[in-house]
């Protein structure tokens, strides 16, 4: 039997001839009819927009992981952040004042909204001394933090160490106080050794090199503590202490995997533990990729303040 000829009758969704021959009116009755709420969702703007920025943001993060993959594999991201710190201090020559004044970390202006003052006085330097200080001891311990953590961890645990150091410097410093360096992020990589240590191996399988890192801090505080010696402790308490938190959390793996720990050990054995399963695993690499580019995107955005300041500066004649 053929199909009914009104409307209302059988389905002519198959008939193009069908649909063409119909009128306005009838057309928007008849889509009215076979439209459903689900269907309504799904074809709205707003769900047609997040779910296509949701489709770009997994491309990007997709992108982005290759990237960072092959970078990591091409050139380690300690030798990396050891050429920033290097060039920066060139371009401070370039630049002179004017770069200095516009990075450091000033208490006054980080709370009137200057917040990429948090980050970017881990690349400046206010000595040649100074800056190869911080370069020698980056060079002997950022491999070996790497070589435990992994190039993304590493990324964090520096960045964030140093993030930490000027955040104890803008609670507790002085209001017009001035601090740059990247002491900070290299006392978190201490801390960051110390805290990997003491999670795998335990307090006592931990005490050498706790008993190591103690004594660096301890001297480097009491330099600091000279009168005139312009060495900001705060920084580097900050950055040892959240090292220390985020070599605990960043830790590869489970305590009984030496598998997760490349680098030097500190003990024969660590301490037998379960491991932890494989969806907090997952859950944890999730997590770490997530704050990795979001790191990334705080120093992009710090860095494009960093600049603007840095110009306006210079041509209203700071040099």
């Amino acid at each position: 039997m053929s199909a009914s000829g009104g409307i209302g009758g059988g389905d002519s969704s198959s008939d193009p001839e069908r649909w063409a021959s119909l009128s306005g009116s009838d057309l928007s009755r008849e889509l009215a009819r076979r439209s459903t709420l689900s269907s309504r969702v799904r074809t709205s703007a707003p769900v047609r927009f997040s779910l296509a920025a949701a489709a770009d943001g997994r491309q990007f993060l997709v992108s982005f992981a290759r990237f960072w993959t092959g970078l990591g594999a091409a050139v380690p991201v300690n030798r990396l952040m050891l050429a920033l710190i290097v060039a920066a201090y060139g371009l401070q020559g370039v630049c002179g004042r004017a770069m200095l004044y516009a990075g450091a970390r000033m208490n006054q202006a980080i709370l009137v909204g200057q917040w990429h003052r948090l980050i970017t006085p881990i690349w400046l330097h206010g000595s040649l001394m100074h800056l190869a200080s911080n370069s020698y001891s980056l060079w002997h311990l950022g491999p070996q933090a790497e070589a435990l953590f992994g190039a993304e961890r590493f990324l964090l645990l520096y960045v964030l160490s140093g993030v930490g150091g000027n955040l104890l410097g803008l609670w507790m410093g002085a209001a017009r106080s001035m601090s740059v360096g990247a002491s900070g992020a290299v006392f978190g990589l201490m801390g960051g050794l110390a805290g990997h240590a003491l999670r795998t191996y335990g307090v006592a399988g931990a005490s050498q090199t706790l008993s190591s890192v103690s004594r660096i801090l301890l001297l480097n505080l009491f330099i600091g503590s000279r009168r005139g010696s312009g060495i900001d402790n705060l920084g580097h308490v900050g950055g040892f202490l959240a090292g220390g938190a985020l070599g605990v959390l960043l830790a590869r793996g489970s305590p009984g995997d030496r598998s997760a720990s490349r680098g030097p050990v500190w003990r024969d054995e660590p301490r037998d533990e379960p491991r932890a399963d494989s969806t907090s695993a997952a859950l944890g690499a999730v997590a770490v990729r997530a704050a990795t580019v979001a790191v990334w995107a705080a120093l992009a955005l710090s860095t494009r303040d960093f600049a603007a300041m840095t110009a306006n500066l210079r041509a209203r004649g700071l040099r």
